[in-house]
């Protein structure tokens, strides 16, 4: 998982430069340190708590609805933050991800928090799970790390281990607002006279990271859903809060046709595993 900078977002409290909270990812600390110059310092000054990712992780949660009784997936697991909130909601959780050290963790953390479940290594095109297995799969902060090929093989690992009528949460990065956000940016810096091309897309190819081989679009990550079996999903919209607070700001971001496409950082979908062809598949 890619570790995304507080810089310019809501945030709380920092911490020193020698010292990092336990379980800082679980808690959303992150290092203060810019991503989005090319060449830019990397020095990593100290830990800021960044809310507002925070926030962004709760809407996929809440779509989710990890509770007990159900039995969730984490496609692409990394060590585990996304199992341990549902496994603290009651669910019983189980990952499956390609690094085995970040798996290790994953299961360590599980025994920590004392949870009912499992994470295993594995590519996310070949899940090592039974069919019909879940009753809810989520993939977070992960799709943007594969291309539109792999999305729909993982797309339909994902509707084979989801009993009929389970859902799908994706949340990714959108490539709409990080056009439009490098595209203010460039702006303001030829504005200022300065090189409006130091600015990038965070972790694009490219750039430092180029670990964002697959960022999305709305209208993309439709495209893989449908072509992957999924005829029934619907997409969610979370308040910019990026800059504060603003009404505006929020009625634009979540209510207004195709501007909100421009102005939601994340994009949440959850699909629907079909009933009736699950049960009359020919």
């Amino acid at each position: 998982m890619p570790t995304p900078t507080p810089a310019g977002s809501s945030a709380s409290h920092a911490t020193t430069h020698d010292h990092e909270p336990e379980d800082s990812w679980l808690r959303g600390y992150f290092w203060d340190q810019p991503n989005d110059v090319q060449g830019g310092s990397r020095e990593r000054r100290r830990m800021i708590k960044n809310v507002d990712f925070l926030r962004l992780r709760d809407v996929a949660l809440h779509l989710l609805d990890p509770r007990p009784g159900r039995t969730i997936l984490d496609v692409g697991c990394a060590d585990g933050p996304t199992m341990i909130y549902c496994g603290l909601q009651g669910a019983s959780v189980f990952g499956q991800d390609l690094d085995p050290k970040h798996v290790a963790t994953a299961n360590e953390r599980l025994r920590r928090f004392r949870l009912d479940g499992e994470a295993r290594v594995g590519d996310a095109r070949r899940l090592t799970f039974t069919d019909g297995m879940f009753d809810g799969v989520i993939s977070s902060d992960f799709v943007e790390h594969i291309t539109d090929d792999v999305k729909i093989e993982m797309f339909k690992e994902a509707r084979r281990v989801l009993k009929p009528g389970g859902v799908l949460v994706t949340k990714t990065p959108n490539l709409s607002y990080a056009r439009l956000s490098l595209l203010y940016k460039r702006l303001r810096a030829a504005a200022r006279f300065e090189n409006p091309f130091k600015y990038v897309i965070p972790h694009t190819p490219g750039t430092d990271d180029p670990q964002h081989i697959g960022l999305t679009t709305r209208r993309g990550l439709s495209r893989c859903l449908f072509a992957a079996g999924f005829l029934n999903y619907e997409f969610f919209y979370a308040p910019l809060r990026r800059f504060g607070q603003s009404q505006a700001v929020e009625v634009l971001s979540t209510e207004v046709p195709v501007v909100r496409d421009y102005l939601c950082e994340d994009l949440f979908c959850r699909a629907y595993k079909p009933i009736v062809m699950s049960h009359f598949p020919d």
